[in-house]
């Protein structure tokens, strides 16, 4: 099984420290972000496709040609259109179903696991407060996206229905980019779409995320 890791975002909101580190490099107890998603990744995964752009040669460098054993290929998201853009920029080399999650997140590797047991799901999380893009679920099944008090992980299994759907625009500050979940709900239409929940997920968008994750996790990895 393929998996496709989104690491090409600038990381505007964790500046200045991205001005020179690619936010998928910035340490998190002893060892960058995206290696963390890489050590949860499942079992299962026999080859590996890194999205860049934003200070690319870094993560290119860092990680090399494989991860224990699992070949990585690159390809640079040029210009940035989004996580939808992102996936259909593989349409060509993705067979199957396939796993996409972010390199910013952190994800444990047992609900990775259960996630890639379907062949298309997404992962989502009980929230304190309300989302007005929250992950709409119905008998276990994601059904679309709305106001609820569940946020969408950015962890999914999608197989090649997925290219059948126009991607779906959104709007992020000034820019239109392609909306991977927003994209989703329009399939979900139509398509089975599992819904996992997580039993532990860290989003790292911003320094208040940041030092969450690093108090979350420090008695496992930085003890």
């Amino acid at each position: 099984m393929q998996a496709v890791i989104l690491a090409a975002g600038k990381g505007a909101r964790l500046r200045p420290v991205t001005y020179t580190t690619p936010k998928p490099l910035i340490d998190l107890c002893g060892k960058p972000l995206i290696e963390h998603v890489l050590s949860a990744l499942p079992k299962r995964i026999d080859e590996i496709f890194v999205v860049v752009n934003h200070l690319r040669d870094q993560i290119i460098e860092r990680l090399g040609e494989n991860w224990n054993g699992v070949p990585i290929k690159y390809v640079d998201q040029e210009p940035l259109s989004g996580t939808a853009g992102a996936v259909h920029l593989l349409k060509n080399h993705l067979r199957g179903s396939f796993l996409v999650v972010n390199s910013d997140d952190i994800y444990q590797a047992e609900d990775l696991a259960r996630l890639v047991e379907h062949p298309m799901a997404m992962l989502f999380q009980k929230s304190d407060s309300e989302k007005k893009s929250g992950a709409l679920v119905s008998n276990g099944r994601f059904t679309g996206l709305g106001l609820g008090n569940n946020a969408v992980c950015g962890a999914y299994v999608l197989d090649q229905s997925f290219f059948s759907i126009e991607p779906v625009e959104i709007h992020v500050s000034e820019f239109i980019e392609l909306g991977l979940p927003q994209t989703l709900a329009v399939l979900a239409t139509s398509e089975t779409i599992a819904a996992e929940p997580a039993t532990s997920w860290i989003p790292v968008g911003n320094p208040e995320q940041l030092a969450q994750a690093i108090h979350r996790i420090s008695g496992q990895v930085c003890g």
